[in-house]
């Protein structure tokens, strides 16, 4: 708590001296260092009543399916995480932001969407029995290619905001994936199996955070958190900025 106090003190000092930029209209945003303004974070495309299993709206007449608090999109299998936070739709502008921070290195726009992603969460009361951050991983072929890895990125602000530690040792990716656009879902599931191994050390008994930029199907964020449930975690709740509604 007391180096949340610190950074907050630092961001204060730092945007009264450099007043921060909306990344989206280039208007004065909120301080301290906040990069968007109110009127534009307004306009945002949130996704409210969602399924807390798999991230997509639901009908509030909709009830839970079998007790499971799911929904009719549910995938019918069980899932590794036991909640899919994602308060955003995957749409402008939400959409050209998270593209301008994976592809140009835009990172004011992950200071944006990470804070935003942590606020939503301590609202829902999603944070406070959680032990660490996990961001997915990249392999190390295409981190060395783009330099960055964007869901590290988004989890640093996630960390620092709920005070909540980051750990990028936790997680590793076994090999090199298919990108997922386009693939059908069974071949979605099918290109990330096996793909990631995790830490026992890092993660037996332990409840985290996965974080991921975007959730489409599901069937990434799905494996990764398979791989932690493996290696011993107690529970792991798949987090992301957005959710693709198709």
């Amino acid at each position: 708590m007391v180096t949340a106090k610190v950074y907050t003190w630092v961001d204060r000092v730092g945007g009264w001296l450099l007043p921060p930029r909306c990344v989206l209209c280039g208007r004065p945003g909120s301080r301290p260092r906040f990069d968007l303004c109110r009127a534009c974070e307004s306009e945002l495309p949130r996704l409210d009543q969602a399924c807390p299993r798999c991230g997509l709206p639901r009908e509030t007449r909709h009830e839970s399916r079998s007790g499971d608090d799911g929904c009719p999109h549910c995938p019918p299998e069980p899932i590794a995480y036991s909640r899919c936070h994602a308060p955003f739709v995957y749409e402008f502008p939400v959409a050209d932001l998270l593209q301008s921070l994976k592809y140009e290195g835009a990172l004011a726009s992950a200071r944006v969407l990470g804070t935003l992603l942590a606020c939503t969460a301590a609202e829902r009361g999603l944070a406070g029995t959680m032990d660490a951050v996990i961001p997915m991983p990249l392999h190390e072929s295409r981190l060395i290619a783009r330099g960055f890895n964007q869901s590290y990125e988004l989890a640093r602000c996630v960390s620092r905001s709920l005070v909540i530690p980051c750990d990028v040792r936790a997680l590793h990716r076994t090999r090199v994936t298919q990108p997922q656009v386009g693939l059908s879902r069974s071949a979605r599931r099918e290109n990330v199996r096996s793909a990631f191994v995790a830490d026992r050390a890092r993660v037996a008994g332990r409840r985290l955070i996965l974080l991921d930029d975007v959730i489409t199907t599901g069937s990434t964020v799905a494996a990764a958190a398979s791989a932690l449930r493996s290696a011993g975690a107690v529970e792991v709740q798949a987090w992301s900025v957005a959710r693709a509604l198709a």
